[in-house]
Parts: structure tokens; sequence; C-alpha cells
């Protein structure tokens, strides 16, 4: 094949899948982001409580000091604590409530963002140890590290492909719609000012409106394209040209 895609091995299933599922790796691999997020956003929760004892004590000082004037600042800092613990203790409650979540779970949320039944779930996770399933290596270098992806390579198995984006989802490669190319931005701060970023990412679209962006370099989005339009002739690309940011919408209305 390419470069950029090779044929699933032992080796890279038992190092990736060892339960032979994929679901159960991106189980295994949002847990452990969530146990790094828990610690983070508990000493958060910590040093506000701390903060929010502190000023109760501060206001209290100034109820019998007679210092109503200062009041108002005591019952402020109050608030602000109050609601830094609030929000932190939402947030380490959604990640606790997340890292609980079983692998059937993880297939049941796949089907509902990916619009197939748990069925076709299972059977993309069967196929995906296969022998005949290629690995996509999309990204390299910076790009490759700092993806969000629950597993840095996507898998294309005999009917299904699957790009690990956060939300798992599965597509049918006789159903795809669109694989093309997309430019997304995002901003950095130079210190001077802010840095506008441009980003080349694949783009695949499927029926219901199911679509996913995923990091790519150029090199490994055009054998990507070239793969999937062997299997599945009507595939727009976009003629291999890459959609601006504000037009990947009506790209997709177009599609559908």
């Amino acid at each position: 094949m390419t470069d950029f895609f090779t044929k699933m091995n032992e080796e890279y299933a038992q190092k990736h899948f060892p339960g032979g599922s994929v679901f159960e790796s991106a189980m295994k691999t949002v847990k452990r982001r969530s146990i790094g997020a828990i610690f983070f956003f508990g000493l958060f929760f910590a040093a506000a409580l701390y903060g929010l004892i502190w000023g109760i004590g501060r206001t209290l000082e100034f109820t019998s000091d007679g210092r109503d004037d200062m009041l108002s600042v005591g019952i402020v800092i109050c608030g602000f604590f109050g609601v830094v613990m609030l929000v932190c203790l939402l947030i380490l409650l959604f990640l606790i409530k997340g890292s609980r979540k079983k692998r059937s779970d993880y297939i049941a949320d796949s089907a509902k963002h990916s619009k197939l039944p748990v069925s076709e779930i299972e059977a993309f996770e069967r196929q995906a140890t296969a022998s005949d399933c290629y690995i996509l290596k999309l990204t390299a270098g910076l790009d490759r590290v700092l993806s969000n992806a629950t597993n840095k390579d996507g898998l294309l198995t005999r009917d299904y492909i699957y790009l690990a984006d956060p939300a798992q989802t599965v597509m049918r490669v006789d159903s795809l719609k669109a694989c093309c190319f997309s430019d997304y931005t995002y901003y950095i701060d130079t210190g001077k000012h802010h840095k506008k970023i441009h980003c080349l990412a694949i783009c695949l679209i499927a029926p219901g409106g199911v679509s996913v962006l995923s990091d790519t370099t150029e090199e490994a989005g055009r054998a990507l394209m070239d793969l999937l339009k062997q299997r599945n002739n009507a595939i727009d690309t976009n003629e291999g040209r890459v959609l601006p940011e504000n037009e990947l919408d009506s790209y997709k209305k177009r599609m559908l």
C-alpha cells in the first residue's frame, strides 16, 4: 500500500487492543486522562474550599470588629470561591461519571453518534483486528503528539472507517458521501499579538449528517481519498481542493 497505511498485525493488535476490543482500549485511554484531570480539578476544588473558609473567617472578623463597610467585600470573596468550588465540583462529577463507563456504554455511545445500530458497531470491532484491516497513520510529528484522538491511528476495515475521534464515530465505507480536505484555524499568543494558525484536516461525511474531522498531512489525506474511492467511487473528494473553514457547513449540506 503506502507508507501511511499498513495491514493489521498481531504485534500491533496486542499492543493497542490487548483485549481484542477497540472500545475497551479507548475506555482505558479516557480513564487515564480522567485520572489526571480529576487530580487537577481536585486541587482547584481544595484551593477554592480553603479560600472559602478563609473568606468566611474574614467576613466574620469584619462583622465582629464592626467594619460594616468591608462586609460587602467579604461577601464577594466568599461568593467568588463558592462559584469556583461549584464549577470544580460539577466538572469532577462529570469526569468521575465518565471514568466509570463500561465497554458496552462506549459501544452504545458510538452507535448513537454514528447513527448506526449497535450490531454494526460490534461488527466493526470484530473486523478491526482482522489481518485485512488497514492502520491509518494520517498525522506525524507534533500533530500526532497533540492529537486528542483516543487512538493515534485510524482504522479501515472491510466495511467501516474509524478515525478515533472523541465521539468514537464509525462510518460505513459504502455509504460515505464525501472525503475531502478542510482548513481550520486557531490562535496562539506570541506575547505581542495573537497569531492565526492554519491546520489541514480530512473530513468524512456520512448519511444522517454524521461527520468527522481529523488532522492529516496532505500526502496521507490524498492516499486515503484514493483508497476510499477504490471501494466507493461515489465519494466526493472536492477534486482534492481544500475547503476554507467558513465553507465546510455549506459543503456538508450539499453532500447530504
